[in-house]
């Protein structure tokens, strides 16, 4: 199949879906760098909450109403968990876990409750459990891709400063750069990716498009800079692979072709990463005992 066989619709969703994954990939890489991949995940099982919540609400299933609630949803999940980390002794993964299960199962209650209470119209919003592309239309399409403009435009702007607090925040805080403020913009901007790759991939997948890719990307660079834009075009090419798998074989879901192809580029990555990769440590590893066995070789340090 070539790209000259999909319709004109498919080709649309798949530039919104590819502005989603190269975004996803570029908020992931501060996401990743500040340790605040945990957080996304509480966020995006949250989503299914502010999705019914919506609805319930407005009586609208467009996708503009799902997503504020969605947004909202994400945004009070986690404030609980900060709630929870600051009024308890819990740990932060123990947290983390507890609004994932107490969040997701409430979502999956009530989209799957809907239905059977009588709301019409309810039906079909489980979809966005493994995202559904299909049901996006143009507008849906050009408005995922312009929010996704938007958070890259955000990470360009604090890029400099959102690295200064994910490698020292000590030094950061003692300079005078608001470090709450810079947080809770990288989390937001998380928060806002999760909800905008729910048609993409769906609550459950979401948050590996935002963790595969810069974790992918840190294993071929050490520079901030390039990080940020390797792991924007892993998510890419992830995003139009499974956009384009799924054109091609109709029962096959978006969202995990989306993760399985960013797997794989894991995998691809983890063996030849220049950086970090199989191959390049072994390689290290052996110069390394070259040169301890040069010195320890009689007249070893004159050569």
């Amino acid at each position: 199949m070539t790209w000259g066989d999909l319709s004109h619709n498919t080709l649309v969703v798949a530039v919104g879906v590819a502005a989603v994954g190269f975004a996803s990939g570029v908020v992931g890489s501060l996401c990743v760098l500040r340790k605040r991949a945990l957080a996304g995940d509480a966020a995006a099982h949250a989503t299914l909450v502010g999705v019914a919540g919506a609805f319930l609400v407005t009586g609208r299933r467009d996708l503009v109403t799902l997503l504020v609630g969605a947004v909202v949803a994400a945004c009070a999940g986690l404030g609980v968990l900060v709630l929870v980390r600051r009024l308890t002794r819990t740990r932060d993964d123990a947290a983390t876990a507890i609004v994932i299960g107490v969040s997701f199962g409430a979502g999956i209650a009530l989209i799957s409750g809907l239905p059977a209470w009588g709301y019409p119209g309810s039906a079909g919003l489980e979809q966005f459990l493994l995202g559904h592309t299909a049901a996006l239309t143009r507008h849906d399409a050009m408005l995922l891709a312009m929010i996704a403009v938007g958070a890259i435009a955000v990470v360009a702007a604090i890029l400099k400063e959102a690295t200064l607090v994910a490698f020292d925040e000590s030094f950061a805080s003692a300079t005078g750069w608001p470090v709450w403020v810079i947080d809770a913009i990288v989390v937001g901007l998380v928060a806002v990716m999760v909800v905008v790759g729910l048609p993409a991939v769906g609550a459950v997948l979401v948050t590996a498009l935002v963790v595969i890719p810069p974790v992918a990307a840190r294993l071929w660079t050490d520079r901030v800079g390039t990080l940020v834009v390797v792991s924007g075009v892993i998510g890419l090419v992830a995003a139009v692979s499974g956009v384009a798998v799924s054109a091609s074989q109709s029962r096959l879901a978006t969202g995990p072709l989306v993760v399985l192809t960013a797997s794989m580029l894991f995998a691809v990555s983890l063996v030849i990463g220049p950086r970090r990769g199989v191959v390049a440590r072994r390689l290290a590893g052996l110069q390394r005992s070259d040169r301890r066995g040069l010195v320890d070789e009689p007249g070893g340090h004159d050569a």
